[in-house]
């Protein structure tokens, strides 16, 4: 199996009072020497001739590339999409076009992931989202006329005024749009970001009946659960989100990007201009570097690998880590939460060969 490729593209017109991921303001000549740089992270990633069969452009927001940039940095990187089986983009409804989305499809990316977020204009402006709901929907719309065939939106639940009836209608409208693939977050105002003041206003309670109701509806509707927020049509899962879940190599280009290469975790500067300077400079851009023990890859595999629908296969981790499950989880703990209701037991000709999240337990995986 090959290694994911995560590009990360920092730019944005406005920073969301809820995004606590690295971006700053767009620039257009600042925007123009970052590709550049990433062309030449790319040149590099080519010389390494290393298998990749999943590429994701995520930010930030990647569709506020000008035309131009956009084609200089799919062109850096048309031997990789060529090959890669899944190349996605996250783009924002207010900065993709119909232009773009053709050239996009020219250089194989065959998977878009549009920031929707609502499909409601008042939600989208406490959001401090800068489309509206129209410019969402056509946004979908343009997607499948220019040939996706898997698309991906982003919505957002749980906010402070909102109730539960609202969701379920605003989730039903977003089931009739031509897409395979939702992802459903619900709002959580996380330190350094502004809306980490409304972190009493939002009605917990609330927010568990809308999960709940999203567990139950939306496979209704076609798309089943394979994660804690992500629901697809069958086969339409992210690939290139699972290798995270699953503790796959994955390469991250670009500043904050991480990466995680045979149980190697680093991660590069969280400065775009610092970036580049190391760059041209011949400095490393890794300013943290962390080689997990065999124990640790193994606690945090179980950790990930949990939150996904299929939970965890014992045969699997053990050939994964080289540890037997209970000898990195203590078997009481894991069956007192069994005993709980958070997990179940996966059998198979009356022997347990794993285990996996319960409704009750996806509320509280995180925890």
């Amino acid at each position: 199996m090959g290694a994911g490729l995560y590009i990360h593209i920092p730019f944005c017109r406005k920073k969301c009072p809820y995004c606590d991921f690295y971006s700053i303001p767009y620039s257009i000549s600042l925007s123009e020497k970052y590709v550049d740089t990433l062309c030449g992270e790319a040149r590099k990633i080519n010389r390494e001739n290393r298998e990749i069969d999943t590429v994701y452009i995520g930010g930030g927001t990647p569709s506020i590339l000008s035309l131009s940039s956009m084609e200089v940095l799919l062109r850096s990187i048309k031997n990789i999409l060529k090959s890669s089986e899944e190349n996605t983009i996250e783009v924002n409804p207010e900065s993709i076009n119909r232009r773009k989305l053709l050239l996009l499809r020219r250089y194989n990316i065959n998977r878009v992931s549009i920031g929707v977020q609502s499909l409601y204009d008042d939600k989208l402006k406490f959001l401090g989202r800068i489309h509206s709901a129209e410019d969402a929907k056509r946004a979908v719309s343009n997607a499948k006329e220019c040939g996706f065939s898997n698309v991906s939106i982003d919505l957002i639940y749980g906010l402070p005024y909102e109730d539960i009836s609202s969701w379920k209608e605003e989730l039903g409208q977003a089931v009739q749009m031509p897409i395979q693939h939702i992802s459903c977050y619900s709002l959580i105002p996380e330190p350094h970001t502004e809306f980490y003041k409304l972190r009493r206003a939002i009605n917990e309670g609330v927010a568990a009946e809308m999960y709940l109701f999203n567990m139950q509806f939306l496979p209704k509707a076609g798309f089943y659960q394979y994660e804690v927020s992500n629901f697809s049509l069958p086969g339409f899962e992210c690939k290139h989100n699972i290798k995270y879940w699953e503790g796959l190599d994955y390469i991250g280009v670009g500043p904050s990007a991480v990466s995680f290469i045979g149980r190697k975790r680093t991660e590069n500067v969280r400065d775009v201009q610092g970036y580049i300077d190391r760059y041209y400079t011949h400095k490393s851009r890794v300013v943290h570097t962390e080689k997990l023990p065999r124990i640790k890859y193994a606690r945090e595999l179980a950790a990930l690998k949990i939150r996904t629908k299929q939970g965890i296969y014992f045969k699997w981790f053990k050939e994964r880590t080289g540890f037997d499950f209970f000898d990195i989880e203590d078997e009481n703990s894991v069956y007192s939460l069994k005993g709980k209701g958070f997990l179940k037991m996966r059998r198979e000709k009356n022997i347990n060969v794993g285990i996996y999240l319960t409704r009750k337990g996806f509320l509280f995986c995180d925890e």
